[in-house]
């Protein structure tokens, strides 16, 4: 598997099947099925928790902030894609006040962009830098 290569998986989500796409870093750690199985309970608990205010997710599991950008078609999830926060960068949340988004660096090279039903201050103020400073 090459480090810009998906491993594309359907899996059970809510109950649905769902299509998982595991990027390098997030593929490495989760090498089983039943890892990745046990992670996805996780995520679905995170979800649960969470609501619907924003399409990215966290997840810490094993020591690793697992980034998780949900795809919704009326609210039915149809498809996650999964990877690491990069763990290299100082800041891997960086803010964009002027376009008023937020690029999460991950650590196959992703760079994923949330988008956020609260205000963008809301978002940026809610994670804690040392939460994901190393």
């Amino acid at each position: 598997m090459l480090i810009n290569e998906l491993f594309i998986e359907t899996s059970n989500l809510f109950n649905r099947l769902v299509e998982i796409n595991w990027h390098y870093m997030a593929a490495k750690r989760k090498t089983t099925s039943q890892k990745r199985k046990n992670f996805l309970a996780v995520l679905e608990e995170e979800i649960i928790q969470e609501g619907s205010g924003s399409n990215i997710t966290f997840v810490e599991d094993g020591g690793d902030v697992y980034i998780c950008m949900i795809f919704r078609d009326e609210n039915i999830i149809k498809k996650v894609v999964i990877d690491i926060l990069d763990p290299n960068r100082k800041n891997p949340i960086q803010p964009n006040s002027q376009g008023g988004n937020v690029y999460i660096y991950g650590a196959s090279g992703t760079i994923f962009q949330p988008s956020v039903n609260n205000s963008f201050s809301d978002f940026v103020n809610s994670e804690k830098p040392s939460d994901f400073d190393s």
